[in-house]
């Protein structure tokens, strides 16, 4: 398969619905794209929408395999849901690099012509009756329109999971097999969870990591030179993340006698992958956003948990702890210790906060008599 194209079939000629024998979000894709009066460029790029809307499908049931070979989706797939999750999914798979620690973030100009795209697809389908019977295009926008209302706020009005750690424990407790792509995935997913927290990294951070940067689990502390900022600086990995390092290392070289030291440390294990065929794919921060989402709904987690949730929890748990407020900011790349205190601090703050109330306050009925420990009558 071809994978730099949506479908392996030629598109269908028909343009007017009569003749068309289109089954799959794929060959419809195609389809449109045929029938657009479009530049190359443009129809470049909205094949590259179509292309994430297929990923989306399909990592929403966890077919991470599918999703890498954009293998065919029926389009029995598509409800009333589908642009308004699509919209959601671009929002955390396509972030804007340059928004502040803490801002709403809105969608990226990537975000916005990758979701035109999506609504163009399912207004093609709607005209000539091929969504799924009840599906109804105009619903699905105003499903859109009405999630504006509530879109997520920014980081300091949301809570971490106090659970959060329960996406590596899912991981760890999952059952090795002896051999095979799916041994491979689940100690991958733990080395993925454990290094998160561990280093507090952003998931851009973690997979731009090689096998190299991490010495293959004996490196105690690694050099971030592709940060958000721009700006290099250091995080450590601990004794129990370098151990699960090695055992996934080690388990690539004996799948794999070609995998090196020069590959990235966090790759698919597709079909295909494993055996080198094309060399050593590293995973999309959408896959592993995925793997994060998927831990999340099995352990009944927040559904606001994603990667991002484990380097919050690494810096309120180090807050918690006493670490001054600007050894944490470092640890983290943030340029100003206030950026730390308004996203990550406000619930060790509150914490702090209750715990003084209880500690130097009074019942209402006693400061009603006037007894207790602040007074007596």
């Amino acid at each position: 398969m071809d994978h730099n194209t949506i479908a392996p079939h030629e598109p269908p000629s028909s343009a007017d619905g009569k003749a068309l024998d289109i089954d799959t979000v794929n060959d419809a894709a195609e389809a449109m794209l045929a029938d657009l009066e479009l530049s190359p460029l443009t129809k470049t790029t909205y094949r590259h929408g179509l292309h994430a809307l297929v990923r989306y499908f399909h990592l929403t049931c966890d077919a991470y395999d599918e999703a890498d070979a954009l293998a065919p989706c029926p389009i029995e797939r598509i409800d009333e849901e589908t642009l308004a999750g699509f919209a959601r999914y671009l929002r955390e798979a396509y972030p804007d690099p340059r928004a502040r620690p803490g801002e709403d973030q809105g969608p990226t100009r990537t975000a916005r012509t990758y979701m035109v795209a999506a609504r163009r697809l399912m207004n093609w389908l709607d005209l000539r009756n091929l969504l799924p019977e009840g599906v109804s295009f105009e619903r699905m926008v105003r499903r859109i329109d009405a999630g504006r209302g509530h879109r997520r706020q920014g980081y300091p009005q949301r809570r971490v999971d106090p659970e959060v750690m329960r996406v590596l424990t899912h991981y760890m407790r999952q059952k090795l097999p002896e051999r095979g792509a799916r041994r491979l995935v689940i100690l991958r997913n733990r080395v993925l969870m454990a290094l998160l927290y561990d280093t507090g990294m952003r998931i851009s951070e973690a997979l731009a990591l090689s096998r190299e940067d991490v010495l293959d689990g004996r490196a105690h502390k690694v050099r971030l030179t592709r940060t958000k900022n721009g700006k290099p600086r250091t995080v450590f990995l601990g004794e129990e993340t370098r151990r699960l390092i090695a055992a996934y290392v080690q388990e690539r070289e004996r799948a794999d006698a070609r995998d090196d030291v020069f590959a990235p440390l966090f790759v698919s294990h597709g079909r295909g992958r494993a055996s080198g065929e094309r060399g050593m794919s590293p995973i999309t921060p959408a896959h592993a956003w995925r793997i994060v989402k998927s831990a999340a709904q099995a352990e009944g987690l927040y559904d606001n948990t994603s990667p991002h949730s484990l380097r919050h929890r690494r810096a309120q748990d180090l807050l918690d702890e006493g670490m001054p407020l600007e050894w944490v900011a470092a640890l983290l790349g943030h340029e100003h210790p206030d950026t730390t205190r308004v996203v990550y601090a406000w619930e060790t703050d509150e914490d702090r906060l209750a715990d003084m109330v209880a500690t130097f306050g009074r019942k209402p009925t006693e400061a009603a008599s006037g007894t207790g420990p602040s007074g007596s009558a």
